[in-house]
């Protein structure tokens, strides 16, 4: 009888291969090392390309809020001066309730543009075509102002909105004085409006050329003399992006304005009010 000889794996790997062998822990190790950085590669791109989508939507957001908050402000300031002095004969009685058009001073004309500087707008009209009990246009000062930071206003830099019934007397005086009225609208974030150099609000008379602020309605032929606004409004979004900055945005609007400011009347009209 022969000796059985014992054959080590080792042995038989030489031969063949061994059909029982695993992996060593140290191919384990290599294969989870792999997946770890692949799985890793994998995770980074998705979580910038969420970064990156959420980025964007925040500047979408902060781009829609501003335009929304220029078209409020082109829609208001179409009304403005309604109805102009074209439409008015000066010591023409109305009818209805005994006031005299054509006079500035009267509640119920709307005297158009009041004031203008590089962070204010303010103008009167009849907005929504409302009237008061007596059947006359109800004719309201809007006021568009830029407002600083401080510990009063945790939310600014921004820009408000304030609409208030006309009480009369002289416009500018008028519209200095809201009564208390609150803000309607507010844009947070504004960066631009405290100097020429970073106006919100520029003028322009018939000929292009931009009028220097600000400018009031006691201003007479200055103010009655503005052709054109362009409004440019930089807002900064509270949040920061991918890159950890604030995405700003700016959105700039022209405004042609039929501006026939009855601080003209028993003056020189402008020639587009002709």
């Amino acid at each position: 009888m022969k000796p059985m000889r014992h054959t080590s794996n080792r042995q038989q790997e030489n031969g063949r291969a061994n059909p029982h062998r695993g992996f060593s822990l140290i191919e384990m190790m290599v294969v989870l090392a792999i997946i770890t950085i692949i799985m890793g590669s994998v995770f980074k791109a998705i979580d910038v390309t969420q970064r990156t989508s959420r980025s964007q939507q925040v500047k979408l957001d902060l781009t829609q809020q501003a335009r929304e908050f220029v078209d409020q402000l082109t829609r208001d300031l179409r009304n403005a001066g309604y109805p102009t002095q074209r439409n008015m004969t000066s010591g023409v009685n109305d009818g209805a309730s005994g006031y005299i058009l054509g006079s500035p001073t009267d509640p119920h004309n709307a005297p158009g543009l009041i004031y203008i500087d590089n962070g204010s707008l303010w103008f009167a009209g009849n907005l929504d075509g409302t009237q008061d009990t007596a059947g006359t246009a109800l004719v309201k000062i809007v006021r568009y102002d830029y407002v600083a930071a401080g510990p009063a206003e945790p939310n600014c830099p921004c820009l408000r909105r304030t609409e208030f019934k006309r009480s009369g007397g002289d416009p500018f005086t008028d519209a200095s004085a809201p009564g208390g009225a609150p803000a309607q609208l507010e844009i947070q974030g504004v960066q631009n409006g405290t100097s020429a150099a970073n106006a919100i609000f520029t003028v322009f008379d018939g000929g292009g050329n931009p009028l220097a602020l600000p400018i009031n309605f006691d201003s007479g032929s200055t103010i009655a003399g503005i052709n054109s606004l362009q409004v440019v409004l930089t807002v900064q979004s509270p949040q920061k992006d991918s890159t950890g900055a604030y995405p700003v945005t700016t959105v700039v609007s022209s405004i042609g304005l039929n501006n026939c400011s009855e601080a003209m009347l028993g003056g020189e009209t402008p020639p587009y009010c002709q």
